[in-house]
């Protein structure tokens, strides 16, 4: 007798066939039985097998069961292991908090509280949100001098360009809130701006003198490059649902699930990023030839590169589960229903064609401009910089068009402006404006999956989900860029205006989910991060390096070196130890302060824009009165001091960048000439 499972994730995979096999069992020895009753000379077939399949098509499930395999009970016995220590623990754990906890944050934070739940993934991953909010509330402001200087090209009718002044390198302003993007490079930018007030005026002075002007004096070129990306898998695919297509991890999910079960997608759940040697470029490519938006990309592919081979390039990693995530038929916004399943279905596909093409190549020209003097011709010290980019090769920004405008390439029919040495410009704006440094901004979805990865929290299966409920248990809320919580995606009324489109997915944590946070550490936040904290603190049960050393083990059970009981005895009796730790800790006192640091979501968020943790923050905030320390969560007291002294905030910074912040006042902003 044959039984074939076709379960898809491989370890859960393995662990649902052999559920399967234990229910079917007695069924499987009544059925030998009767065989050997009929024909005891018979050999009745008693070997199971189970199907393996990534697609749900005709040729991917004829594959499956023309090679069936053997369950694997190692990996059966992992995904055991990992859902019976995931259960014992969070369960203890969330009736010991909800016994303790859940009455006062009815009382004080919402009525709707349910419970307060602890999960060996879910806090963790909570716990990166809180310390960016730390971050955010210990973070002491410095004013500094923007200068904002436009300069024209001679006889060429076109918006003046913005020179970015190089100010002395002791001086030098970096924002902690944009990234650039120019090939992967995350480093902080650096602003046209000065920490020395007297070094900006003395730039303004002389560039609002009639007939100033800036020379360039230096042109270089830099050849860069940048390569396709990586076959797609799960957590490339959350975080860019999250930041370029402004879904939900969990909503993400559910789509790709969808467009997998209609046959358009291959398996959404994958850690892989490299296609194996049977994936056929070639045929994948033809399947898209037609397509009304892509088709011209997919054709050039087929006629350079795939015209003599099929073989994808041999990038990524082979995670040994399923394969890359792609697109298994050709289909438009109509056939995939449009909304959020078209994006899905677009970016999949682009990052399809995008990882078969080749890199993207351009030249970037930089050019040193030097100040000088209007009607006396005297040149100063004082630097510019101006930048262009020109692209050579078009490579795989063909399918993935927005990688141009990360590299600060304009259209590609838009030639850009050349410099020469020697060329003039004529300055025809300069001005100052003081401003503020700014906190660093609360994390965002596409953040947190990246933590999440790169410590081990949560599989690309489970990833979304512990998302999803720290929203859901009210331990974080989302807001947009500015603060206001993010609405449900719904069309306008007939006759009413649509409203402004909020940008962002940022995970505010509320005082209910720092304060669960609180519960974990000790009297100061050095044991929180496990800097100097004692091995039996019960603040260990927060951060993400417990997790990913319970992973590891449960690992080693799937790979032969350890045994499930062994496993499940260590790990239990270690986190016991943290329970009682945990349970003794929790005093009259440590919950009167859970209590009083309560506040509702609303009064939170005005508490964070008072920080200047949002952008249009109201710039006349830091001028109000600090508000009475009551205790609570709101308050202008710092976390994680063990002194007990009020942190004063200081002022909301207006400006960042280059832009102005929305309804915000000309107080802060010093014009010397505007021409």
């Amino acid at each position: 007798m044959w039984i074939r499972s076709g379960c898809l994730n491989i370890d859960a995979g393995e662990n649902i066939a052999h559920e399967v096999i234990g229910i079917t069992r007695r069924a499987i020895a009544q059925k030998v039985s009767q065989e050997l009753q009929a024909n005891p000379d018979a050999a009745p077939m008693q070997r199971v097998h189970r199907a393996r399949f990534s697609a749900i098509s005709a040729g991917a499930l004829r594959d499956a069961f023309s090679n069936l395999v053997q369950p694997d009970p190692l990996l059966s016995l992992s995904v055991d292991a990992r859902q019976e220590l995931d259960l014992r623990v969070g369960v203890a754990i969330t009736r010991l908090l909800t016994w303790k906890c859940v009455g006062l944050a009815r009382k004080n934070f919402s009525a709707a509280t349910k419970f307060i739940s602890y999960g060996p993934c879910q806090t963790p991953a909570l716990s990166f949100c809180a310390d960016r909010a730390h971050d955010i509330e210990t973070f002491n402001p410095q004013k500094f001098w923007k200068v904002e200087v436009a300069a024209a090209l001679p006889g060429k009718r076109q918006e003046p360009l913005l020179l970015r002044w190089s100010p002395p390198r002791e001086s030098v302003v970096t924002s902690n809130r944009r990234r650039i993007g120019r090939s992967g490079n995350n480093d902080g930018l650096e602003e046209s701006a000065s920490f020395d007030k007297k070094a900006a005026s003395n730039v303004v002075a002389i560039a609002a003198q009639p007939g100033s002007y800036a020379t360039v004096v230096e042109v270089q070129q830099f050849s860069e490059n940048i390569q396709p990306p990586l076959a797609l898998n799960t957590v490339a695919l959350l975080a860019a649902g999250s930041k370029a297509m402004g879904m939900s991890p969990k909503k993400v999910m559910q789509t790709a699930e969808k467009l997998y079960s209609a046959g358009f997608l291959s398996y959404p759940r994958t850690e892989t990023t490299r296609y194996d040697q049977s994936f056929d470029a070639s045929a994948l490519l033809r399947e898209h030839l037609s397509h009304p938006e892509w088709g011209k990309t997919a054709s050039y592919l087929l006629r350079s590169k795939y015209q003599k081979t099929r073989r994808a390039p041999s990038r990524g990693k082979d995670a040994g589960d399923h394969p890359p995530i792609t697109c298994l038929k050709s289909a438009t916004r109509n056939d995939v229903g449009g909304g959020a399943e078209w994006r899905v279905y677009e970016f999949v596909a682009r990052n399809l064609l995008g990882s078969l093409s080749d890199e993207l190549t351009f030249t970037r020209q930089s050019a040193k401009l030097q100040l000088a003097h209007g009607e006396s011709d005297t040149s100063t010290e004082t630097y510019f910089k101006l930048e262009n980019v020109k692209v050579d090769s078009l490579g795989f920004a063909g399918a993935c068009p927005w990688v141009l405008r990360d590299i600060g390439a304009g259209p590609p029919k838009e030639e850009p402006l050349r410099f020469q040495k020697g060329q003039k410009l004529l300055i025809v704006k300069a001005q100052t404006e003081v401003s503020q440094t700014r906190p660093p901004a609360f994390l965002q979805e596409h953040e947190l999956i990246g933590h999440m990865d790169e410590n081990g929290i949560g599989t690309d299966a489970s990833m979304a989900t512990h998302i999803n409920n720290i929203v859901e248990r009210g331990y974080v809320v989302l807001c947009d860029e500015t603060g206001e919580l993010l609405r449900p995606p719904r069309p306008p009324r007939p006759g009413q205006k649509p409203l402004p489109r909020q940008i962002g997915r940022y995970l505010v944590p509320t005082s209910l989910g720092r304060s669960v946070m609180d519960l974990f550490r000790e009297n100061n936040r050095s044991e929180a991060t496990g800097v100097g904290a004692d091995a039996l603190s019960p603040a260990l049960l927060a951060r993400p390096a417990i997790r990913a050393q319970m992973e590891k083990e449960v690992g080693q059970i799937a790979k032969g070196k350890l045994d499930k009981a062994e496993c499940l005895s260590k790990n239990l009796a270690w986190f016991e130890s943290r329970y009682v730790e945990l349970e003794q800790s929790l005093s009259r006192n440590r919950i009167n302060d859970f209590a009083r640091s309560l506040v509702p979501t609303r009064e939170s968020l005005r508490y964070w824009r008072k920080l200047g943790a949002f952008e249009n923050a109201d710039s006349n905030a830091s001028t109000s009165a600090p508000r009475k320390n009551t205790g609570k969560r709101g308050s202008h007291q710092s976390r994680g001091s063990t002194s007990g002294t009020k942190r004063k905030p200081g002022p909301m910074a207006n400006v960042t960048g280059s832009k102005r912040q929305k309804g915000g006042t000309n107080r802060g902003k010093q014009t010397n000439v505007v021409r």
